[in-house]
């Protein structure tokens, strides 16, 4: 039977016991299973590294678990560090049309009354009148003879061709354009007007949009604005003419302007910028206001995104007299100053805020309707039975992470059960392979003191006293098992709903109560770590442990978390730089040497029993040739 790295490595043909008539192959390798073992016993030394190291991995990642479900600043209804996870309250509005309510950290059942006489409205400057100019031709009409012209106008999407005839003067050409303009789009639709000699289109309704092409037989020359909404995708310097007030842009200059002392700079000439990207500009950047154009009315408005009496808007324009905030009707438009919300709060009255969404003693009120003449009716109620709910959720991913964090370490190894080798698989099926694996790589972490650190400083963590607490989790129901259970937690519902509800900021506490020193400051001096252990609620002390131990930040010693440190985890750098990789790789390269030593051993054997074949060979030859000498002689 060769041996697998006889198979992988010699390829040349060798051709043994010819003279001895010997087995030499298989003596050979009989001889090698010592240096086989070797090999074998070295490969099973790496692979029960790295099933220790893939069970650390798998106590990290539970770890990291319990850690992100509630420890997490980002899931503050979860996040048992937080007053926020024990705010659990049921808060009801008599009228949600008027005002509703949120309850949270630091508020307690209870009624409140609240009249809404005022809500608090933002500043807002919008442009008196329409933005955009008349839609008129600048020149004479003096050539009434237009049979066979025609102009196209657009009404809200619909364009429709007018064909022009032969007119008598400007007044026939006003009443027979607006006679086929009735035909074509409906009777009171627009309006033509006429001044001298020129004409001038004007939509009556509401709202709608409009706009003219090939009007030149009606005066229209090329700088004529040709529809009622100004073109906000335009260049600026083309369209100066089209607002109702008039500007004569510099093409060359930069749209530069300030809002409320911020410098607001397109970094384009007004020859490149288009009102969209002024839009744009104003809206992303730090002014603290909001630009629109009210497309309906033709009017372009700046609203605070902030309410409240104390808020303003102040701004430069770009030019003292062809201004672009002028253009918009910004500059010279109506402003309406901002105002507090006022309301009537459980008999305290007239109460004012800046904005709508406010928060007094926990409770979170936001106003959306004033009505001075009705009490809405705001009920905060303890939901005690979330707040147990979601304690004992809490409790039951405890008790199996300890459960789990003990298991480990108390698993034994199946005695006889090791990796099995490369000669052994071949001669097993999958299934049994499977099923032996699993009883070899049982027991990987027995008696581990890092696992059993993780256990028992959780069991402490929450049994010893907390400075300034006089709870404990005795007192609010919570007790460890028997001596079996390892620390795992038991609830007395009934004690815990009765704690809750007597002093529910007292349980709160117990879990949230933070300490004088962060983690940081904690993790870089020992005096202060113990001041934090001993100021810190039962939440803050698992965090502080499974930090010590799944952390990627680094200490004073250049260190990141103990488990990390161990046996690393994906997606970090200790991935590949940890102290098992650094074990596992010893052993590649023992494992390299020891093949390296067999095939070296292998090759010297094959050489001595080819120089013995050899010499064999030899003995045979003249054996038969003194042989042949002396049968001659007989004759």
């Amino acid at each position: 039977m060769a041996t697998g790295i006889s198979n992988i490595i010699n390829s040349q043909l060798r051709l043994s016991g010819l003279s001895s008539g010997l087995d030499t192959d298989s003596i050979i390798q009989q001889l090698m299973r010592i240096e086989q073992a070797k090999v074998d016993k070295a490969k099973q030394d790496k692979q029960l590294l790295e099933w220790k190291r893939n069970d650390y991995r798998e106590m990290t990642s539970l770890l990291r678990a319990f850690k992100d479900e509630y420890f997490d600043i980002l899931k503050p209804l979860t996040n048992f560090k937080s007053g926020t996870a024990f705010a659990s309250f049921t808060v009801s509005s008599t009228d949600l049309a008027i005002a509703a309510a949120k309850a949270g950290t630091g508020a307690s059942s209870g009624s409140h009354s609240l009249t809404v006489k005022q809500l608090a409205t933002a500043t807002k400057i919008e442009s008196g009148s329409a933005i955009t100019s008349a839609v008129n031709g600048s020149l004479d009409i003096t050539d009434f003879s237009l049979e066979g012209k025609q102009i196209g106008i657009t009404l809200d999407g619909i364009t429709k061709t007018i064909n022009l005839e032969n007119y008598t003067g400007i007044s026939d050409l006003g009443t027979k354009l607006g006679t086929a303009v009735s035909n074509a789009f409906g009777a009171g639709k627009f309006d033509i007007l006429t001044s001298g000699n020129k004409i001038e289109i004007k939509s009556l309704i509401a709202g709608s949009t409009f706009s003219i092409s090939d009007a030149s037989v009606l005066g229209f020359d090329a700088t004529d604005n040709t529809s009622n909404r100004i073109s906000l995708g335009s260049k600026l310097a083309s369209i100066g003419s089209f607002f109702a007030a008039a500007v004569d842009f510099d093409s060359e200059s930069n749209v530069e302007f300030t809002i409320n002392g911020e410098t607001i700079n397109l970094n384009k000439t007004f020859a490149d910028a288009t009102i969209s990207d002024v839009i744009s500009a104003v809206n992303t950047s730090k002014a603290g206001v909001e630009m629109k154009y009210d497309y309906l009315n033709d009017k372009f408005s700046l609203t605070s995104k902030t309410t409240g009496m104390a808020d303003d808007i102040t701004f430069t324009d770009t030019d003292p007299v062809n201004g672009l905030l002028k253009a918009l009707g910004i500059d010279g438009g109506i402003k309406t100053a901002g105002q507090d919300s006022v309301f009537d709060l459980d008999g305290v009255e007239n109460m004012q805020r800046s904005g709508n969404n406010f928060t007094i003693e926990g409770v979170s009120y936001s106003l959306t309707k004033a009505d001075p003449a009705k009490t809405v009716i705001i009920e905060v109620n303890q939901d005690v039975d979330s707040l147990v709910n979601k304690i004992k959720g809490f409790v039951d991913k405890y008790n199996d992470l300890i459960g789990k964090l003990n298991s480990k370490a108390v698993e034994k190894r199946e005695k006889g059960y090791l990796p099995l080798t490369d000669e052994q698989k071949e001669a097993m099926k999958e299934k049994d392979i499977t099923a032996w694996e699993e009883k070899a790589k049982s027991g990987m972490l027995y008696g581990d003191s890092i696992i059993s650190s993780i256990a028992n400083d959780m069991r402490k963590a929450l049994t010893d006293s907390i400075s300034g607490i006089s709870s404990s989790l005795y007192k609010i129901g919570i007790t460890t098992g028997s001596y079996e259970t390892k620390g795992q937690l038991l609830i007395d519902e009934g004690k815990l709903r009765k704690a809750i509800e007597d002093d529910v900021d007292s349980v709160a506490r117990l879990f949230t109560q933070e300490s004088q020193y962060t983690y940081e400051e904690a993790l870089r001096d020992p005096d202060k770590k113990t001041i934090r252990y001993q100021e810190s609620g039962l939440a803050q002390r698992l965090y502080d442990i499974i930090q010590n131990n799944i952390r990627t930040a680094r200490d004073n010693n250049g260190k990141k978390g103990i488990l990390l440190e161990k046996a690393g985890i994906k997606g970090d750098l200790t991935e590949f730089n940890n102290y098992m990789n650094k074990a596992i790789k010893d052993k590649d390269t023992l494992i390299d040497n020891l093949i390296s030593k067999l095939i070296t051993k292998e090759n010297s054997l094959y050489i001595k029993f080819t120089a013995m074949e050899k010499a064999l060979g030899q003995l045979n030859s003249q054996s038969a040739w003194l042989s042949q000498q002396f049968s001659g002689n007989m004759q």
